[in-house]
């Protein structure tokens, strides 16, 4: 009888050990299929972000005005001012691209 036992737990225990590969197969299939267009909108958001010069044109813009004193213009660019709009106008694009995800993907 013990031997029959053993069997059977052997035997199982092999089909729960396949299952488990075949299992752990699937997800890396499903993540890899996944993770190319995931990868693929991030890198054209990344793209679009980093075409956004924003310091460069704060800057022109502030130069191209006659009426600023070059101590105003000096004190723009000190404080970092373009530098900073820059990084507000990509956390908003970051958060508008993220907001496009469904929520039900990303509850895991």
């Amino acid at each position: 009888m013990s031997g029959i036992m053993s069997f059977i737990n052997g035997f199982f225990s092999t089909i729960q050990t396949l299952l488990g590969w075949v299992l752990d197969g699937l997800m890396y299939v499903l993540k890899t299929i996944l993770y190319f267009p995931f990868d693929g909108v991030l890198t054209a958001v990344e793209s679009i972000i980093a075409a956004l010069d924003f310091s460069s044109f704060a800057t022109s813009t502030a130069a191209s005005w006659t009426g600023m004193p070059p101590q105003l213009l000096y004190l723009v660019n000190a404080i970092g001012i373009p530098q900073g709009l820059a990084i507000l106008a990509s956390a908003y694009i970051l958060r508008i691209t993220l907001n496009l995800i469904p929520a039900s993907l990303t509850r895991i």
